[in-house]
């Protein structure tokens, strides 16, 4: 995992993320693509694309790379 849970626990309140937003977020920062997430959750395509674009637009980025970079700054300014 890239971040411990002090750091999850932070991001998650920042955003408002719900606890399945967190494990889909944690998903991608390892490096999962969309199909590992729908099979690891057990979910449809559709419904993984649908949590990841909730949190998209929760935290204001248009994808995976820009999500795991809004994360890094966040943490950074906030030294956790």
């Amino acid at each position: 995992m890239i971040f411990r849970a002090k750091q999850w626990e932070y991001l998650r309140k920042c955003w408002h993320l719900t606890a399945r937003e967190v494990e889909v977020a944690k998903l991608v920062c390892e490096g999962w693509d969309n199909n590992q997430i729908r099979k690891k959750l057990g979910v449809t395509y559709n419904t993984a694309r649908a949590h990841l674009g909730n949190i998209f637009r929760k935290v204001g980025v248009g994808g995976k790379a820009g999500l795991i970079l809004q994360f890094i700054e966040v943490l950074r300014k906030a030294k956790i």
